[in-house]
């Protein structure tokens, strides 16, 4: 038995990768990815060996193997030497890698996300035996800003925030039509907004709130070497400033531990399912308050406070440059929707739900490099 991934050097899919590897069935993991197969374990050792999560039993880097592909091309650019070889004991094709940029242009994310699940499901054809696991994005469910969105929706009606939210919606279309056409049995998990537990390392692939704490980071550095009051907030100044935002100040955003999706990711793939497509929310039981996320990501800056306005009015040249960065994220504070996690949660078993997400967990996950750990 084998499995085949694709995204193992991403942020969620490095995690996956380690625990699949932590689970000690002595399967055969081949990662299937750009650059050739030296460059491609370098970078999936170097992150995995580095994570902390479940341990790794011994010689179980040793049971990874590394192909080169295409997402963007037909059956991702296998040879059909490549893909026998590739598929022969095949039983699960799990597909993590995607283009995740809020603000990115439409057409190379319908290459990355589009296309990518195309290719995949190309080769799952080529391999009866193999159930695709399709890591997608509970933010399918686009604009819809109220209500509790079940794992079995998959909608269009409210349109969506980003042209990203839209790429992962027509990749769930893909992967349901070929189900019907296939009967096969095929899995879509839908994280949310991932976060780590505390400060991703240098080198290693960072989550969302990570990067936006790096954008902002970036702009105050840029703005200290000309002015003199961002200096003395980057170096714990007493001095605020403070910084209006465009959004919902009541709004929420589901929020979720990492490590714990992809637990809960593993043991969902490992769980019987019947033929068609089943849909999980690997999703927190909780919303978090958008007003919470800024307040992480301002943490580190004792003077600077992220405050959130229904109508930023007249905002400084400072204020409209930050609500550009920050614009994906600003989109979702809308949001007061719930996520059902009833097929999660059989699927899943046991597994305790995750511990809150708190201020100072946010904190310790979004601070900027060079900042204390706390």
């Amino acid at each position: 038995m084998s499995v085949a991934f694709t995204g193992a050097t991403g942020f969620l899919g490095c995690r996956l990768v380690r625990e699949l590897l932590a689970r000690d069935t002595g399967e055969v993991v081949t990662v299937l990815g750009r650059g050739d197969a030296g460059t491609l374990r370098t970078r999936v050792e170097a992150a995995v060996g580095r994570l902390e999560g479940p341990p790794l039993p011994p010689g179980a880097l040793d049971r990874l193997r590394y192909t080169t592909v295409d997402l963007a091309r037909p059956v991702l650019g296998l040879t059909p030497y490549e893909c026998d070889r590739l598929t022969d004991g095949l039983t699960s094709l799990w597909h993590c890698a995607a283009m995740v940029n809020l603000q990115g242009d439409p057409a190379s994310l319908y290459r990355a996300n589009v296309l990518g699940t195309r290719g995949v499901l190309e080769l799952a054809d080529r391999a009866p035996r193999a159930r695709p696991i399709h890591i997608s994005t509970a933010f399918v469910a686009g604009r819809r800003s109220t209500g509790h969105v079940l794992e079995t929706d998959l909608s269009d009606a409210w349109g969506f925030h980003v042209p990203y939210e839209e790429s992962k919606f027509t990749a769930e279309r893909l992967v349901h039509a070929w189900a019907r056409r296939t009967g096969r049995t095929a899995t879509v998990l839908r994280p949310s907004l991932l976060v780590a537990d505390r400060r991703v390392p240098e080198g290693l692939p960072d989550h969302p709130a990570g990067v936006l704490s790096r954008l902002v980071a970036g702009m105050l550095r840029a703005k200290a070497r000309e002015d003199v009051t961002a200096a003395r907030l980057l170096n714990g100044g007493s001095l605020t400033q403070r910084y209006r935002l465009p959004g919902e100040p009541a709004g929420t955003i589901n929020v979720l531990q990492a490590g714990y999706a992809a637990a809960a990711m593993a043991r969902a793939a490992a769980a019987p399912s019947a033929p068609g497509v089943s849909t999980l929310h690997v999703t927190h039981p909780h919303n978090t308050p958008v007003e919470t996320v800024l307040g992480a990501l301002a943490a580190p800056y004792a003077g600077v406070v992220l405050e959130m306005v229904p109508d930023l009015f007249a905002p400084t040249p400072d204020e409209a440059e930050l609500a550009g960065r920050l614009g994906g994220l600003l989109a979702y504070s809308s949001h007061r929707r719930t996520y059902d996690r009833a097929h999660l949660l059989r699927a899943v078993g046991g597994l305790p739900d995750p511990p809150p997400v708190t201020a100072a967990c946010l904190a310790r996950a979004t601070a900027p490099d060079g900042a204390a750990d706390g």
